[in-house]
Order: C-alpha cells, then structure tokens, then sequence
C-alpha cells in the first residue's frame, strides 16, 4: 500500500527509472516507482544492445540473439563488421523490464503500476484518483513526453521521430542501411528470435533543416525497402517520439534520467545504456551530495559529438553521401573494423 512519506519517489519503471530505485534502495532509502501502464516494459523499442550494454550484467536468458556480424549496406555498395565474440545483441523491452523490476523489488523498493501521476507541486505528486504523495527527492524517468520535465518547465525542441515494422520472420543477419538522401539516418533491421525490428526514423525537430520530407514520405520509403523482405501489410507497426533536447538533468530537489532528460543519442536514438547509467549517477548524487556523476559527463561528451556529426550530414546530405560510400569501401579493407567495434560501443 502506497504511503504518504517517501525519501524518493521515481516517475517512470522503465530501465533509467529501476535502476536508479535499485541503488537508492540498496543504500536504505524509502523509494516509490509510479508506473503509469498497467504492466512493466513494454516500449516502442528496437532493442538493440551493444558490448557496453551486456556488460551491464543483462542476463543470456532474456538475451533474444547475438551477433559476431554487423551488415553495413548503401545504394552502391555493402560491408560488414565482424568480430570472434559477439559485439551486438537484441533484446525484448518487456523481458529487460521484468528482470530490472526484480531486481528492484529485491534491493526494498515498492513498485506501483497503473498510477499515473496528474500533477505535480510543492514536494509531491498527485497520482488518478487524487491520491497525494510526498517526496524528499522527485526523479522523472518516465520517458520523451515526462510530466516531470514539463513540470520544471523544460521544453522538447529537438525530437527524433521514429517507428517501425515488427514481421513475424526469422532474419540472419544483423542489418544498416544508410542512405541519408531518402531516411536522414538509416534503415535497421534488429533480428529476435522469432521477428524483427525492421525500421528508420528522421529528426522532426521544430525548424529543422530535415523537416522537408513528412512523415508520410518517410514511410513510403520503409514500405519500398521492406516489400522484398516481407509484406508489410501483415506486420503491426509502432511508431515513438525519442527526445534527445538535453537542458540539464538536475534541479534542486528534483532529477530527470533517460529520455526524460534528453539522454537518447539524436544520432542514432539509443537510450537504453544512457538510461540505466544516467539513472545510477542520480541516485549516487543523491546519497552524496559530492559524487561527480561521471557516467553522465561521458553521455554528455559523446552527445556532443554525435550531434555535431548529425548537423554536418544534415546540412550537405550529398557530400554526407559521397562520404559514406567512402567509409563503406574502408571497411572492405578491414583496417578500421576493429575501431568501428569500438565506436558501436
């Protein structure tokens, strides 16, 4: 039964938000999960891992499939990374979720599902049903579109939209294709056990330079690139907004993590990593006032470069074309796989 006092209280179950309950937990503090769905995990989510992902002790047994191999293909040309271990791995949010909320559960902190928070003011929250809570420390983890950060007043101005196919088909290989003429970033296509991720996602940022193709333009050319692979007819589609706006993650008493803090890569939009270490640094600035919360400077250090990199493409998408293709015939060569591991992770 949820109490009226809490030292924190955590707004979104979602791997930023669990984590960081585990370790506030852990160290004997009283911690509440709101979570608004009725269930823990399920997310728009390509569920794509990297090294640095399954080494954050993820389980094999809620690991769908790994991979050794990483297929690299453009309009002209195709590559591929190899390693002798496994470099890349997919997952299924629901099973990351699972797993993450017992461990939670197991450190001491309660989890409450189907509570929506409608509001919140003066070192509380209140949740449906005019239940008020009251918190030390308020942590928003609860995602792109976070009542939190709207809470503090933080706008989204700078927004991925991305969405995609989930065929019933078992694919080989772990695949990109990049063509920045037609998707502005890239196709994917994230095999699981018995489906896939199959797809691509574009910058819809107020005024920005990609908003010339709609989104309706942007899903005619999935359609094309998917229609020898599978009929797209037959395949649930889901579509997300991933906020990578990040104007700061700490406000007095009160913290955003994960998507909700703009920790996602505007580049790429990953942010499962960045989520659950963003959500470890919160917590330990919380039991001491004095930790230096280095996981976040390093996501903030890579951020910068990722978007610095997403403006050059954006602003000559040919030369970016021209470039690519170079970078493609590179790895042929085998003299910058390994790098390319690195970077992937």
């Amino acid at each position: 039964m949820v109490k009226n006092n809490y030292d924190v209280i955590i707004v979104g179950a979602g791997p930023g938000g669990l984590r960081c309950a585990e370790v506030l937990a852990q160290s004997g503090k009283s911690v509440l999960v709101l979570e608004k769905n009725k269930i823990i995990g399920p997310k728009v989510c390509a569920g794509g891992l990297t090294l640095k992902d399954l080494d954050l002790g993820i389980p094999d047994s809620i690991i769908q499939r790994k991979f050794k191999k990483l297929t690299i293909r453009t309009k002209l040309q195709k590559s591929e990374i190899k390693s002798d271990k496994p470099f890349l791995a997919t997952i299924k949010r629901i099973d990351l979720g699972r797993w993450m909320a017992g461990n939670t559960k197991k450190a001491g902190a309660e989890i409450t599902l189907n509570t929506e928070v409608i509001k919140i003011k003066d070192n509380s929250v209140i949740v449906k049903g005019n239940k008020k809570v009251n918190f030390k420390h308020l942590i928003g983890a609860d995602g792109s579109n976070s009542i939190v950060r709207k809470s503090l007043g933080l706008k989204t101005e700078r927004f991925l939209q991305a969405f995609h196919y989930l065929p019933k088909k078992r694919f080989k290989e772990m695949e990109l294709f990049i063509d920045p003429l037609s998707f502005g970033h890239y196709v994917w296509l994230f095999p699981h056990k018995n489906f896939a991720s199959v797809g691509t996602g574009r910058d819809f940022s107020r005024n920005h330079l990609s908003c010339d193709k709609p989104l309706l333009e942007l899903r005619k050319h999935l359609d094309c690139w998917c229609k020898d692979k599978f009929p797209v007819k037959n395949c649930e589609f889901q579509s997300a907004v991933i906020n990578y706006d990040y104007k700061g993650y700490e406000f007095k008493n009160i913290f955003l993590v994960g998507d909700a803090a703009g920790f996602a890569s505007g580049l790429t939009g990953e942010g499962i990593y960045n989520a659950i270490k963003s959500g470890e640094d919160v917590a330990n600035k919380i039991l001491n006032e004095n930790y230096g919360c280095k996981n976040i400077v390093h996501i903030l250090k890579v951020k910068k470069v990722e978007e610095e990199l997403l403006r050059g493409l954006q602003i000559n998408k040919v030369l970016s074309e021209v470039e690519l293709e170079l970078f493609v015939s590179l790895l042929k060569t085998k003299l910058i796989g390994g790098d390319v591991i690195n970077i992937i992770d």
